[in-house]
């Protein structure tokens, strides 16, 4: 069984590779729905997820991620692939708790960290856009001063 469970992930993250979609999702299902302790395998329904945002189900694939998070905290692909899916659709902030679990879960995770350093490069990019659109509008009262403040000059006597 475990020769036949490697093979046929073989075969599908091919499939995966390819973008073979929908036989990738037919031989899944396909996997799955053999009996045996395999056939419930987190990768498998990882890929899953996989496959199903790569067919646009995107809210499918999200639900499937937050299964196995569920089921197994400890794994930090689908943190990361949830990750991915949240900035894709924009939700910043989710995406980055997503993708801190999933360095949370493997410190040297490096496609999650690589995911998070684009997330926080595109949030950062959001803000200086935002930031440039921004005209201060007449009627609105002035910013207070700065607390502190430097100087060039000191409050030292010079003694003669």
């Amino acid at each position: 069984m475990p020769v036949a469970w490697a093979d046929a992930t073989s075969d599908i993250e091919t499939l995966i590779q390819d973008k073979q979609w929908p036989q990738a999702e037919q031989r899944i299902r396909a996997e799955m729905q053999k009996s045996g302790p395999s056939a419930q395998s987190p990768q498998w329904r990882l890929m899953a997820s996989q496959v199903g945002a790569a067919q646009g189900k995107t809210e499918e694939a999200i639900q499937a991620l937050q299964a196995l998070i569920q089921e197994f905290p400890e794994l930090p692909e689908p943190y990361n692939n949830l990750g991915v899916l949240l900035a894709a659709q924009g939700q910043f902030d989710a995406a980055a708790t997503a993708l801190r679990l999933a360095v949370q879960a493997r410190p040297n995770y490096i496609v999650a960290l690589q995911n998070l350093g684009d997330l926080y490069n595109a949030m950062a990019q959001q803000a200086y856009d935002k930031a440039k659109t921004l005209k201060e509008a007449k009627g609105l009262l002035p910013l207070p001063s700065p607390a502190a403040a430097t100087s060039t000059t000191t409050n030292t006597r010079s003694s003669r």
